[in-house]
Parts: structure tokens; C-alpha cells; sequence
């Protein structure tokens, strides 16, 4: 495996990492609700033994995982991976380009499920094919394999959204508000004003634990109208915490019929480590708890990162 450390990180991504993900992928737009086209994109390696799809987290972009991808084709893994709707190149349902709205969150799921029905499975050709999420889209992927338990061989949930952390503030006072506040077309309004995508990066306040991988995509990001996103909607927020509570509740827990791996992020105080803790308690999966780390565990550095990822590809292999 070709590791990417901190030394030359920049250069390293860009000399070498960004033109052999270019060769190598292949793009394109998927309707499952007319009108509504989804992003994907797809990488092919070159003796494949499985197919990976990704599932982003909140805010984020498939674009954000390119070092993830190079690992994931250098291991023998086809990737596959979406914009989900309201971020990076997919369909919006509001004007602000900084705020993610989503009128119910079962469509990220279908949408989901919908590419790798349509799309990943036929050119899979009867490889296994495994599922990794990130944080939003650990909470779409529970769903999804609650939902569909056929879909997926296998599923890495790493940090996933499975409580929403408002600090003092019970979840409960939280929806309340927002019912009370995002009535007709308020609903897509951000919880937090946003006009403007910040021209400074603010490495402290992130969710990474690595910072040549923080600058790295923020550069990207300056760049790009497209992947500028910072706020949730008020109803975002809403179907949000509702879809938490519906992915670690035993009812659906108690679907998965495919192997799970979890991880925990010590120092994570984007979502809530006691509800992986009661979901892993109700699935009865292997939890991996990585002391210390920011939210992001797919953006530390090298000696954290490194063990991460075998650990992985061992669990897929």
C-alpha cells in the first residue's frame, strides 16, 4: 500500500494521487425521481475482488474522499459514491447554496439504494459489495441496511450520526423548537443565518484531526461553489434527529442480518458516542473506540490513520 503521510501531503495529492483517481474514474447523473439527478461517480482498480460505495457525511462531497478512494483501489476494491441530495453536484430543493434541506430524510436513503440497484450491482458482475459510511451518511447507510438487509455484503459505520450532540440542549427541546419555528416555506430556512462561505480556514474549530487534510480540502472548497455547504435547514434538522432515533431503535436494529463494524471517536462532539454505544449494544457488532480523535476518522494522521484503514480491509477482506 502506498500510504500518503504528512511530509509533502499537498504535493503528494496532487502529483500523485489526483491523476491516478482521474484515469480511473468514470461520472455521470442518476434519476430516481424525475427531474432529480444525482451525482455519482465511480473508480475501477485494477484486479478488483470487491466493490466499495461510499456514503459521505453531512456537508461533505465525494470529492472529499479521494485519499479514501486511493486507498480503497490500491487494496482491489471497485468505489462507487454519490453526492447525496442537497450537497456537491446533486439536486437542491432551496436557493441558499450554503444550507442542506431535505424534506424527508428516507429519500437520501432511497437514493442510496437506488444506485446500487441501478447502477453498482449490474456492474458488479457478482463481486461482494460492502458499504462505508461516514457520520450523515453512517446514519442513511443503518437505514438503508435496516431497510434493504440484502443490498450490502458487509458495512463499516464510522462515526456515525446515530444521536444528534446540541450540547446541554435534549434533542427533544431542539425538534420542539424547530416545529415551532420552521412552518411552510421557514422549513428551509438555516438553523444559523449563512450568507457566505468562509474565506479563512479554522482548523481548531473542525472536525478533523489532521491539518495538511483539513487544508487540503478546504483549498478545494474555496474553489468550488459547489462543495461550499455549511448549515443544515430547520427541517433537515428535524428529519434528522428523527432518522437517529429510528436507525438505533431495537425494531430496526434488529434487521441487520449483515456484518457491521463500528467506529467511535473519542474526542467526537459532533454526534453522540452513547447512541453508537446502544446501537452496538443492540446489534451485538465489533466497535473499534479510537481515543482522542476528532469526529472525522478518515482525516488524522498517519499513525492513526494507517491502523484504520487495515483494519477495514481486513474486516472486508
Amino acid at each position: 500500500m502506498n500510504w500518503i503521510t504528512e511530509e509533502n501531503y499537498e504535493e503528494r495529492m496532487h502529483y500523485d494521487v489526483e491523476p491516478y483517481l482521474a484515469a480511473r474514474r468514470d461520472s455521470g447523473f442518476v434519476q430516481r425521481i424525475p427531474g432529480k439527478s444525482i451525482y455519482y461517480e465511480c473508480y475501477q482498480a485494477d484486479e478488483p475482488k470487491g466493490v466499495i460505495v461510499i456514503s459521505h457525511g453531512f456537508c461533505e462531497s465525494i470529492r472529499k474522499y479521494s485519499e479514501a478512494i486511493y486507498y480503497m483501489l490500491q487494496a482491489g476494491y471497485n468505489v462507487w459514491g454519490l453526492d447525496h441530495h442537497g450537497h456537491g453536484r446533486s439536486y437542491r430543493l432551496n436557493s441558499n447554496p450554503y444550507v442542506v434541506h431535505a424534506e424527508r430524510f428516507r429519500d437520501f436513503e432511497f437514493d442510496l439504494q437506488y444506485l446500487t440497484v441501478t447502477l453498482v450491482k449490474p456492474a458488479a458482475h457478482g463481486l461482494p459489495v460492502y458499504l462505508y459510511c461516514h457520520s450523515m451518511g453512517g446514519c442513511i447507510g443503518a437505514c438503508v441496511i435496516e431497510k434493504f438487509p440484502d443490498l450490502f455484503d458487509k458495512a463499516v459505520l464510522s462515526s456515525p450520526m446515530l444521536g444528534l450532540n446540541f450540547g446541554k440542549l435534549p434533542v427533544q427541546i431542539v425538534y420542539i423548537g424547530a416545529t415551532l419555528k420552521g412552518v411552510g416555506e421557514n422549513r428551509k430556512e438555516p438553523l444559523n443565518k449563512v450568507d457566505s462561505f468562509p474565506s479563512e480556514p479554522d482548523f481548531e474549530n473542525s472536525c478533523d484531526s489532521s491539518e495538511c487534510r483539513y487544508l487540503y480540502y478546504f483549498k478545494k472548497r474555496l474553489g468550488d461553489p459547489m462543495l461550499q455547504t455549511t448549515e443544515p435547514s430547520i427541517n433537515w434538522g428535524k428529519q434528522a434527529a428523527k432518522a437517529c432515533y429510528r436507525a438505533r431503535s431495537e425494531e430496526q436494529v434488529g434487521k441487520i442480518q449483515i456484518p457491521v463494524l463500528l467506529f467511535q471517536a473519542g474526542a467526537d462532539d459532533v454526534v453522540k458516542n452513547d447512541a453508537q454505544d446502544l446501537f452496538v449494544s443492540r446489534l451485538g457488532c465489533e466497535m473499534v473506540k479510537i481515543p482522542g480523535m476528532k469526529h472525522e476518522l478518515y482525516m488524522t494522521d498517519s499513525p492513526v490513520l494507517i491502523p484504520y484503514w487495515e483494519k477495514i480491509f481486513s474486516f472486508f477482506s
